[in-house]
C-alpha cells in the first residue's frame, strides 16, 4: 500500500509551524558566538547567560573562552566569534593593521578619586614602593600593545621613565599570581578578578604602585568594549541592541544587590567568597554607547607614549549603537 509521505509531510509542516507560533523566540533565535576572557565586566554577561536572558531576547550565545584581548581578536577576525571582549587597545590595534573591527559598547570605564579597575602590583619581596622604584626590575603584562602597557607606560612618564627602564615581559592575568609568589617576577598590571586573589595572598604582601589605566584620570576613561567586524555590525544592527539591553538588565540586577553580585563572582569568576567581598564592577557610567570621544582620550595617550606615529581619529574605530 502507497504511503501518504505528503500528508505525513504536511502534518509535521503544521505541528512545527503551531511551535513556532507558540514559542516565537524559539523560531527566531540568532546564533551569536562571544569570545571572552574571564574579567570583571564580563561578570554580567555570565550571569545573563546563565539566568537565560540572552535566550529570552532570542539570542544563542556560545561562549568562546579566550586567554586574553588578542585572542578574543583573533577569534573575531577568524570568524570564530562574532563579537569579542577586550580592553580598547587589541581592537584598536588590529584596526591600525588592516582588521576592519569596531567597538560597539563599552563595559566599564574608570575615573578619579577611587573608581580605577586597573592596578599596578608589586611582591613584598622585590622592594617596590612606588613607580620609581620600579626601574631595573621585572614586570609582566597581559600582552603586548594592549591596556597593561599603555598603562605601564603613562605610570612610568610621570616618573620621568620609560619602557627601556623596566624588563617587560608577557604572561596572561591567569599566570600573575603565582609568578609574583615565586618571585619570577616583581610587579604585574592586573584587574579583577586577578586583583582581588593577589591582593589575599599573604605569601605576595602585594604593593600597590599605582591604580588607574592612566596616571590621569580626572575624567572618566573607558577600559573595555564589545567589538566586532564592520560586516557584522552592518547585517546585525538589531542583534547588537538586544545584547545591550541583555547587558544593560545584568548590570543593573548585580549593582542593586551586594550579595548577588558577590555569589555571582564566586559562581562565575571562581573566586572565593572572601575575595568577592573586595569585588566590583567597573561601572562609572550606565550608559554603554561608545562615542569617538571616548576612544580618542585613548588614542591620543598611544600616541603621547610612543605606542603609535602619528595622528588618529576616534570615529575610525567605533560603531554608535543606540539602544
Amino acid at each position: 500500500m502507497r504511503k501518504n509521505t505528503w500528508r505525513d509531510a504536511a502534518g509535521a509542516l503544521v505541528t512545527s509551524t503551531l511551535l513556532a507560533l507558540a514559542n516565537p523566540a524559539a523560531a527566531e533565535d540568532v546564533q551569536l558566538k562571544m569570545a571572552y576572557l574571564a574579567a570583571d565586566s564580563m561578570l554580567p554577561a555570565l550571569y545573563a547567560m546563565d539566568m537565560g536572558y540572552f535566550a529570552e531576547a532570542g539570542l544563542d550565545v556560545e561562549q568562546v573562552p579566550v586567554q586574553s584581548g588578542p585572542a578574543a581578536v583573533a577569534a573575531v577576525a577568524s570568524g570564530d566569534a562574532d563579537i569579542g571582549y577586550a580592553a580598547p587597545l587589541p581592537p584598536i590595534n588590529a584596526r591600525l593593521n588592516g582588521v576592519n573591527l569596531k567597538m560597539f559598547l563599552q563595559l566599564g570605564q574608570e575615573v578619579d578619586p577611587d573608581k580605577k579597575f586597573l592596578w599596578l602590583l608589586a611582591s613584598k619581596a622585590s622592594g617596590i614602593t612606588d613607580i620609581a622604584s620600579v626601574k631595573g626590575k621585572k614586570i609582566a603584562i597581559n600582552a603586548n600593545g594592549g591596556l597593561c602597557d599603555l598603562a605601564w607606560r603613562d605610570h612610568l612618564a610621570s616618573a620621568g621613565l620609560t619602557k627601556d627602564d623596566i624588563e617587560m615581559v608577557v604572561l596572561p592575568f591567569p599566570e600573575q599570581e603565582a609568578a609574583l609568589e615565586l618571585g619570577n617576577i616583581d610587579a604585574a598590571c592586573t584587574v579583577n578578578p586577578f586583583y582581588a586573589s593577589i591582593t589575599s595572598n599573604a605569601a605576595i604582601g602585594a604593593v600597590e604602585v599605582a591604580a588607574g589605566t592612566l596616571n590621569d584620570l580626572s575624567k572618566p576613561l573607558m577600559n573595555d568594549a564589545l567589538f566586532a567586524s564592520d560586516e557584522w555590525l552592518a547585517a546585525n544592527e538589531a542583534t547588537a541592541v538586544k545584547v545591550a539591553h541583555v547587558m544593560d538588565r545584568a548590570r543593573k540586577e548585580l549593582l542593586a544587590d551586594r550579595k548577588v553580585m558577590e555569589e555571582a563572582a564566586v559562581k562565575y569568576l571562581e573566586l572565593t567568597p572572601e575575595t568577592a567581598t573586595k569585588f566590583n564592577l567597573p561601572i562609572v557610567n550606565m550608559d554603554m554607547t561608545v562615542t569617538p570621544a571616548d576612544v580618542q582620550v585613548i588614542l591620543d595617550a598611544m600616541v603621547r607614549n610612543g605606542m603609535h606615529d602619528g595622528a588618529l581619529s576616534g570615529a575610525d574605530f567605533v560603531q554608535t549603537v543606540k539602544y
